[in-house]
């Protein structure tokens, strides 16, 4: 028997004993399903949380400072450039004696030189107003946004700064934003401006001595860390930088993260070892119902080898079959929340992985479903076969 007649004929057997497999059938579908959805929602989630890692706190920040030099606009761009890196923002910082409005004076403030990208690496969320802008920056714009702390030493309760001014070395600098509370509590007492007007009006704020690196995701930290720690030693070796980030609350993070993938997989492998046993079981059951089919085709002439390959076939095509199943359904739940919760593409690359991986688990449980029904088939005796009823 050729291999187009066998495979023929183990998808007319499985069609014909559809209600028989169905169980089974969407035992592996739902497990297929689940690896895919598992697999590419999973990785769109990640590389979700790599543009908005902020969120997550200073753990994934990695920060880069210079003492007795200063980072130049070349050394910036290689570390945006390294693998891995998703964005890094420079910051120039000094302390202010007193700001005022009006009447109101704040003694005691600090002063942040940062780009528009600060509060996505930062994160830096708004209470009111707006963030800084590309624009203020190219524009040099006097505006500020301030913390917590400066709102409520220079205005009224109740009374919204966004739109006034407020006075900072002889500079009105008009407020367009109130920060929120942020992790790093020395924020409530700052008042962020554009970078290109700190370094071109205030001199002590020209040398750039600090720099936030976000990574692509939190796996990436470390390896982030090393990179550009390697990149800035090499370009200034005379001068101390100190590379920092939070290692023990990103450990914490890959673990819960690692331990919640870990239980998801599982049951993802337990499913499919129920569909394969299922597809085992019924096989068994089948083996004997056609005892006396086995014994006469042993009768005229098929080899055990033929009779094993049968119901190997058999089995490793209601895998197959369930796996297409498996992938369509699987190919529509990616989609469905990609775009509906994720609001993003799925990334296809990995997409594609997860239906190739699969397949071959599809191919192995086939195979290893039917070793056992496919052997006690082959053992039957012809002469106790065709008496069989």
């Amino acid at each position: 028997m050729g291999i187009v007649d066998l495979i023929v004929m183990s998808i007319r057997q499985v069609s014909r004993l559809r209600r028989r497999y169905r169980s089974a059938l969407i035992g592996t579908a739902l497990g297929t399903a689940g690896l895919i959805t598992v697999m590419t929602v999973g990785d769109s989630v990640e590389e979700n949380l790599g543009r908005n890692l902020g969120i997550l706190g200073s753990a994934t920040t990695v920060k880069a400072t210079i003492d007795y030099s200063q980072f130049r606009l070349g050394d910036i761009e290689d570390v945006r450039r390294l693998p891995g890196v998703l964005d890094a923002a420079p910051a120039v910082f000094h302390d202010v004696r007193m700001i005022s409005h009006g009447r109101n004076v704040k003694y005691g403030a600090r002063l942040a030189g940062v780009e528009a990208n600060i509060f996505r690496v930062v994160y830096l969320p708004l209470a009111e107003g707006r963030a800084l802008s590309d624009d203020d920056a190219e524009n040099r714009r006097s505006v500020c946004v301030i913390g917590e702390a400066v709102k409520k030493a220079l205005f009224e309760p109740g009374e919204s700064p966004i739109g006034q001014s407020i006075h900072i070395l002889g500079i009105a600098f008009e407020v367009v934003g109130v920060l929120a509370q942020a992790e790093d509590p020395l924020f409530a007492e700052t008042i962020l401006l554009p970078i290109t007007l700190g370094r071109s009006q205030i001199p002590e704020m020209f040398p750039i001595r600090k720099l936030y690196i976000v990574p692509k995701n939190w796996y990436l930290v470390s390896d982030v860390h090393q990179r550009v720690s390697s990149l800035l030693h090499g370009r200034q070796p005379r001068y101390g930088h100190t590379v920092t980030y939070d290692e023990e609350r990103i450990e914490v993070m890959k673990k819960t993260v690692d331990t919640f993938k870990f239980f998801l997989y599982t049951a993802i492998a337990v499913t499919l070892i129920l569909g394969g046993l299922g597809v085992t079981n019924v096989m068994l059951a089948l083996v004997k119902e056609r005892t006396t089919e086995i014994g006469l085709r042993t009768a005229v002439g098929a080899t055990d080898g033929a009779i094993v390959s049968q119901f190997l076939c058999e089995s490793l095509m209601v895998c197959l079959i369930s796996c297409v199943v498996g992938i369509m359904t699987g190919a529509f739940l990616v989609q469905v929340i990609t775009m509906s919760m994720i609001k993003g593409a799925f990334v296809y690359g990995v997409f594609f992985q997860s239906v190739l991986i699969s397949v071959i688990i599809g191919i192995v449980v086939g195979v290893v479903s039917g070793v056992l029904p496919a052997r006690t088939a082959g053992k039957l005796d012809p002469v106790v076969a065709m008496r069989f009823e």
